[in-house]
């Protein structure tokens, strides 16, 4: 069982990052965040400073090492203008507040519905991005083990050094590549089917993981937002609202991937899975749908 939680948690750590994903000389994604004391954090407030952002969840591998010492890194060089931002991504106040009182950690910490990590492409946990005093992205470091702290202190060193004379002017951020939206629908896919995998492989250890399921559901959300007419999306999603037990939804949304696409063989299984009733190709609407399959 923990070799294959273990698998899980290579999959979020080293899967390849999505195609809209942030990168290092380009503008810092705004975010405004609530706090655990429950005031509200906006990134441009920092503006200024070198801010780390380290996107995690309790359950990340070493993450009470690394909190521990990038807090300790802010401590030595706040006054020299870092700035620790710990965005947890997804979790209730409840089950951060009890990890970081088991682990007497102190960051601040910042409370993310998802927003903000596919803002930044997050595809792997724990995520850190370093921004410098003007918002600018200059790194990103996938994952975490103490032999990163000293590249993480020289990177942050150096961009808290007063500038030297006569510098010569910074290249501009290049601009992002337009995606096509009907790539950009297929990465979501491919997104929210690594969740709803990922989730099956908890729930088969024995865990409840409705978490991944939800982000499966916003990933497919937002795919079928860039290409409505995607039969493929509108499964996936009444896939993923299945997971979290909403089957009146999923019904629905075989029921569209049928409209687009008669022929879907998979939106026809589940709605006989389902008991919805259906109209196969060439057949009256009337037709008697076939009975469900019984669910081993």
């Amino acid at each position: 069982m923990r070799s294959l939680i273990c698998s899980c948690l290579l999959i979020l750590c080293f899967a390849l990052p999505p195609a809209w994903a942030a990168q290092a000389g380009e503008p810092a994604p705004p975010f405004s965040l609530p706090s655990l004391s429950g005031e509200t954090v906006a990134l441009a407030s920092f503006r200024g400073k070198v801010v780390a952002v380290v996107f995690w969840t309790t359950w990340t591998k070493h993450i009470s090492s690394q909190l521990h010492d990038l807090t300790a890194l802010e401590e030595e060089l706040g006054p020299q203008g870092l700035v620790v931002l710990a965005v947890d991504r997804g979790e209730d106040e409840k089950t951060v507040g009890d990890f970081l009182a088991a682990h007497k950690l102190t960051p601040r910490v910042l409370l993310d519905a998802g927003d903000a990590a596919r803002a930044y492409g997050v595809n792997g946990l724990p995520d850190i991005w370093i921004v410098d005093r003007a918002g600018v992205l200059k790194a990103h470091f996938v994952g975490y083990s103490p032999a990163d702290l000293p590249r993480i202190r020289a990177l942050v060193e150096k961009e808290l050094a007063p500038p030297k004379e006569e510098q010569p002017p910074e290249e501009a951020a290049r601009p992002s590549p337009e995606i096509p939206a009907s790539l950009r629908a297929y990465a979501r896919l491919q997104m929210g089917a690594a969740h709803i995998n990922i989730g099956d492989a908890f729930v088969k250890a024995g865990y409840a993981d409705e978490g991944h399921y939800q982000m499966a559901r916003d990933e497919f959300t937002a795919g079928i937002a860039l290409d409505p007419r995607n039969a493929d999306l509108h499964v996936w999603l009444g896939l993923a609202l299945e997971r979290l037990g909403d089957g009146e939804d999923a019904g629905r949304e075989y029921q569209t991937a049928l409209k687009l696409d008669p022929h879907n063989a998979y939106a026809q299984d589940s709605l006989r899975r389902l008991g919805v009733p259906w109209s196969p190709p060439g057949e009256r609407p009337d037709t008697p749908p076939a009975p469900p399959v019984p669910v081993n």
